[in-house]
């Protein structure tokens, strides 16, 4: 296995790059459509002529079209079937940021749902690409859904289940590190599904808006962008702030704010910050802060195959867990990580498989790089810095980790499966020598 490398070597650039702009009728005459409050579904979208719904404006987008909407609540669904391009995305923004809220009464879910609450005020459908929403109050979140993504998740999910990892491994760039076969990813999705429209929802770009209600759920969705958002206030049984699944490939989730996910009556998962599942993949999660999460609130995860993910520079605060790779994760790189406040572990490796009697490729962490994580302050006198529960072929460098836990089996197997603790094969003691080096 080759050890995954860093997705961008400019984060904090690319942070910046993505700060508050500010808006001018005159800055975007050519190109655009307004809404306005006391607007007209009947108008034309000019300034002096302004639509009254941002879905009237959707409707009438076309590639590099921006949509500038004015000061005022707008009451949605916005249902989105047609796509920019990568040179002449769709933009919806506030023609004065701080200015426009959207919002939907979504359908009430139980505490007990265990699915992602769908429902929201902006859907992306029908694999629907290169769309921008920037500096907007948005209530009740945005749903991103790849066309026949239930598909490829069925597809993905029964194998799963048969705890078949070579077939679903033999996804172009899902057996071994190498990005550039994830071109090929839905041409190969249709051949085994027998599904010959399925696509993906590439190039959605979330920038400095503030999320209440529900958050961003996205499924067969890749090259997308979330930066610089807040999440609040999230009812029990919708999910995590930032939920990304189904072969979702190559986001971006930089910088972002997530917090008071209300907790689930059923699943650890449904109320965590962040979340990849299902075999997203090569994705990069930096600079973002998850605090403030009830009871099992966990603050970044990965599961079900989700690999190749860089997870660095970022906080955790006042969470059961602050970092969780979790089922059949490969090759995923935890560095610079910091948590604080943390009621079960700081960081935990697949817990679960702690009873195997040596780990499983189809459910184990498999070749993660953990460097340069810090965990501080742990609630309670048996809360473990580190949980290790089925791991192989692991690197754990210059971290500053202390009072860990590795299960007993693991603790067998530990050399044998390459697993090494600065540089040694030798099994880490409950209290490791900490060490910052090359960090």
């Amino acid at each position: 296995m080759r050890a995954n490398r860093p997705l961008s070597l400019l984060t904090a650039a690319a942070t910046l790059a993505v700060a508050p702009i500010a808006l001018s009728a005159q800055a975007h005459a050519a190109g655009s459509l307004y809404v306005a409050a006391n607007g007209l579904d009947t108008n034309a979208g000019t300034a002096t002529a302004p639509l009254k719904t941002v879905q009237a404006a959707v409707n009438k987008a076309t590639p590099g079209t921006t949509i500038l909407i004015g000061p005022g609540t707008y009451t949605g669904p916005i249902r989105i079937k047609t796509s920019g391009t990568a040179a002449a995305p769709i933009r919806v923004t506030a023609l004065t940021p701080g200015t426009v809220a959207l919002t939907h009464a979504s359908k009430a879910v139980s505490c007990d749902n265990s699915q992602p609450a769908a429902d929201r005020t902006i859907t992306i459908g029908q694999g629907a690409d290169y769309w921008q929403f920037d500096n907007l109050a948005i209530h009740n979140g945005i749903w991103i859904a790849g066309k026949k993504s239930n598909i490829a998740y069925g597809w993905l999910t029964n194998l799963v289940k048969a705890e078949n990892y070579v077939t679903r491994r033999a996804v172009p760039g899902h057996g071994a590190y190498n990005p550039g076969a994830l071109p090929n990813v839905i041409p190969y999705l249709r051949s085994v599904t027998g599904t010959a429209d399925l696509d993906s929802a590439d190039g959605i770009t979330i920038l400095n808006n503030a999320f209440t209600g529900r958050g961003v759920y996205g499924a067969l969705t890749s090259y997308g962008v979330a930066s610089n958002n807040t999440f609040s206030k999230i009812p029990c049984g919708i999910g995590p702030g930032i939920w990304l699944m189904t072969f979702s490939n190559r986001w971006q989730i930089i910088g972002n704010d997530v917090t008071d996910i209300a907790p689930s009556t059923r699943a650890h998962y449904m109320q965590e910050g962040i979340r990849l599942g299902s075999a997203a993949n090569y994705n990069e999660v930096a600079f973002n802060t998850v605090h403030d999460l009830p009871l099992d609130g966990r603050g970044v995860n990965t599961d079900v195959d989700a690999s190749w993910n860089y997870i660095h520079h970022n906080t955790a605060r006042n969470v059961s867990i602050g970092y969780n790779d979790q089922m059949s994760g490969w090759g995923n790189r935890w560095e610079f990580n910091k948590v604080d406040s943390y009621r079960q572990y700081g960081m935990g490796f697949r817990l679960m498989d702690a009873t195997l009697a040596q780990p499983s490729k189809a459910s184990s962490t498999n070749g993660p790089i953990v460097r340069c994580n810090v965990a501080t302050n742990p609630i309670g006198s048996t809360t473990k810095a580190l949980g290790v529960g089925g791991i192989m072929n692991a690197t754990f460098s210059s971290n500053t980790l202390p009072f860990i836990w590795i299960s007993k089996n693991a603790s067998t197997y530990w050399s044998k499966f390459g697993n090494t603790w600065n540089g040694s094969t030798v099994l880490p003691g409950k209290n490791p020598p900490l060490s910052s080096a090359g960090c």
